[in-house]
């Protein structure tokens, strides 16, 4: 899983790519989200390049969900593919994160 940042003046744009499982990377996924809360930011994760979701992938968005929540922060998904939009009904998670088609639409909601 790659992680790429972009702080914009609505917030900041955590983008996933590859397959979220278990990795190194989540470290960088965490800190992206602690930085944005620090920083009072609301958090949109881009997930338009996420190939495969595991259960361990499942745990890192509830993991900043639940961060962003807890510290008055908003926490937004957008571009979800369908699979992946699958896979969080059928876990019951679908009722939990806000999804959106884009980063725009994420933002202005």
């Amino acid at each position: 899983m790659k992680v790429n940042i972009t702080d914009t003046e609505n917030g900041t744009v955590i983008k996933l790519e590859g397959k979220m499982m278990l990795g190194y990377e989540a470290n960088d996924f965490h800190e992206a989200v602690l930085t944005a809360i620090e920083n009072k930011n609301n958090i949109v994760v881009d997930l338009s390049e996420v190939q495969f979701l595991s259960s361990w992938g499942i745990g890192i968005l509830m993991y900043g969900f639940t961060s962003a929540s807890n510290a008055g922060c908003s926490f937004k998904l957008a571009a979800v593919p369908e699979y992946v939009s699958k896979t969080l009904a059928k876990v019951k998670l679908d009722n939990i994160f806000e999804q959106f088609d884009s980063i725009d639409e994420a933002f202005n909601t």
